[in-house]
């Protein structure tokens, strides 16, 4: 930060010179926002960046499918295929949102966790209406999901080790969640099962217990 101007104050009757806590605290970010925008730190390159771990995902699937011979395995674009793309998306643009530190929405938590919530009500729905196997299959795919979150998160922090959220709590959580779901949307071109009893314990359950083990060693990554 020694870039930053100096904070001039303003007379106040008296003769002194101050500012009230919050006029300082606001002018640095203001100062430190402007600052980070003119450098390496750009909110459009940053959701480019953020977006391509989406597309990764995609590419990523579809290449192990093919390489495995599963290519018949996609269920198709709609619904669910469509909707973690969606939640990507959004998780990529309110990452991108938090860049920098004036930003402080609390609208942007909720947000980031409606697309998860939509998502787990969408599979518990066909849990509950459709006829389910009488074997519940588990397979891999809590381990694939954890494996390729890891590998996107390492990719990704070269770029994101800059950002300079204010809210490191919540920049946590939307990196978990652009991680997961572009995960999950590369793994539906993998998985041969679609039967919602799996979905449910192997693809949403544990995306939801990654989210909660990871968060708090993300959450300190982000912390200034």
């Amino acid at each position: 930060m020694s870039n930053l101007s100096y904070i001039k104050a303003e007379n106040l009757p008296g003769g002194h010179m101050s500012y009230s806590e919050s006029d300082k605290t606001k002018k640095l970010i203001q100062t430190l926002s402007s600052s980070l925008e003119k450098g390496s730190l750009n909110i459009y390159t940053l959701f480019l960046s953020c977006l391509g771990l989406v597309v990764l995902g995609i590419a990523l699937g579809w290449s192990v499918s093919n390489l495995i011979g599963r290519t018949n395995a996609f269920p198709g674009w709609w619904p669910e295929p469509a909707l973690l793309l969606f939640w990507g998306v959004v998780s990529a643009y309110l990452l991108s949102k938090l860049a920098f530190p004036e930003e402080t929405s609390a609208w942007i938590f909720w947000t980031a966790g409606a697309f998860l919530f939509v998502w787990t009500v969408f599979i518990l729905s066909r849990f509950f209406t459709e006829e389910g196997p009488a074997h519940v299959h588990v397979g891999l795919c809590s381990v694939i999901l954890a494996t390729t979150s890891i590998l996107f998160g390492a990719g990704a922090w070269f770029i994101l080790r800059t950002m300079a959220s204010s809210r490191p709590g919540l920049s946590g959580f939307l990196f978990l969640n652009l991680l997961l779901a572009s995960s999950n949307l590369g793994l539906k071109f993998v998985c041969p099962v679609q039967d919602p009893s799996h979905i449910l314990i192997s693809h949403v359950s544990f995306t939801l217990v990654w989210i909660a083990l990871l968060y708090f060693p993300i959450r300190k990554k982000f912390s200034w």
